[in-house]
């Protein structure tokens, strides 16, 4: 926050009764301790009727936060122009479909306004760029939704590489299965991940998250091989209230097996000659989905001992808080729940700067996507540094 006592005036575009904002994102900006740093002043949908709904529930949301009565979350809707040029929005947060963002983004960038915007910002890299371009060039601070990096397991690593603990990596192996999600069925209401121009795939998706957090806490990645494949060409349409099919197939264009190789260069505190040694690390990623079992494990093996994270196998990916094992015994004292989205709030208003996620850092995540798709279609190494 700027002085420490304004709070940052919110408007959010994407926000309605239901839907990932309204279940994930927006909730805790009622609660201690983002209530001391937002105010949610105003929501943008797709129609009027919407917004009213949606800023219906929040202004009684917001006044049972302010323990007032009087309060009002201003309703738009269409184009993120009209919520972007309020004067009483300070920042304006986009969380709506990718082949939406660029637009709304755009919006309140020329606006003038802060902005937060969930992952993966935009279609594709070049949209990215654009976005990138523009925030640069008028000075916007930003935020991406990679909320993965405030995971308790990440904390620990980031710090264990700060102060040396670690030592040298010597190898770092990410593992994640989703037995639902980009498999053989769909929910109604997720169709759009099977189509590869919505950006929502399983390399889109998990795999933007995955790379954020590689090269947040190991660091840039020099080269890089792929491999992918889809072992799953048709998908069949759930109901998602009854949970029945509903008759209907959709054709699945994205890649169910992804498996990257390659070289990260990695730096850390160097505790018996001092000061900061980069290395040239190995490293794999494997996702795949439509299997029976899921798996999250990160194994990071490093000259002092090995860091492991073991996810819950029913959740996968999924598990909130995924314990964490420093060779062989399980460390003790990470969060008991989910604070991820949260914490990446609270580090934007606290300017905590290289701590969140910015457009800057999804730059450089759509840029390794973008040549794991690369090498995989030419069947070569990519040198990106």
């Amino acid at each position: 926050m700027s002085d420490g006592l304004q709070k940052i005036q919110l408007g959010f575009v994407g926000l309605s009764e239901e839907g990932w904002p309204a279940d994930a994102l927006a909730p805790p900006l009622f609660a201690p301790p983002l209530s001391s740093k937002y105010t949610l002043v105003a929501v943008s949908t797709t129609n009027s009727q919407s917004a009213q709904a949606s800023a219906a529930k929040y202004s009684q949301i917001r006044n049972l936060s302010e323990h007032t009565k009087n309060l009002v979350v201003k309703p738009y809707h269409g184009s993120a122009e009209h919520i972007a040029l309020d004067k009483d929005v300070g920042m304006v947060a986009v969380a709506i479909k990718p082949i939406y963002q660029k637009d709304a983004a755009m919006e309140v960038i020329k606006a003038g306004k802060d902005l937060f915007i969930e992952w993966p910002v935009g279609k594709n890299l070049d949209e990215t760029k654009q976005i990138f371009d523009a925030a640069r060039d008028k000075g916007i601070k930003t935020i991406v939704g990679c909320q993965m990096r405030f995971a308790g397991f990440a904390l620990k690593v980031k710090s264990m590489m700060s102060t040396g603990e670690i030592g040298k990596i010597h190898s770092s192996n990410f593992t994640i299965s989703f037995n639902r999600g980009w498999g053989a069925t769909v929910l109604d209401l997720y169709k759009h991940r099977t189509s590869a121009k919505n950006s929502a795939t399983l390399l889109d998706s998990a795999g933007g998250h995955v790379f954020d957090l590689l090269l947040h806490i190991l660091g840039p990645i020099t080269s890089l091989s792929a491999v992918v494949v889809n072992h799953i060409p048709t998908v069949t349409v759930i109901d998602s209230i009854t949970g029945m099919p509903t008759g209907e197939t959709v054709v699945q264009e994205g890649p169910t097996q992804i498996c990257v190789a390659g070289i990260l260069q990695t730096s850390t505190t160097n505790v018996n000659h001092g000061g900061v040694q980069t290395i040239q690390t190995p490293f794999i990623v494997h996702l795949q989905s439509g299997v029976k079992e899921a798996d999250f494990t990160w194994v990071i093996s490093g000259e002092n001992g090995t860091v492991r994270v073991q996810a819950d196998a029913k959740l996968g990916f999924f598990d909130p808080c995924p314990p964490m094992y420093w060779n062989g015994n399980k460390v003790e004292g990470l969060p008991k729940v989910e604070q991820r989205i949260t914490s990446a709030w609270e580090a934007f208003a606290d300017g905590k700067i290289g701590t969140y996620a910015n457009v800057e850092d999804a730059l450089r995540t759509k840029s390794v996507l973008d040549a794991v798709m690369r090498s995989a279609e030419e069947g070569k190494r990519i040198d990106l540094l």
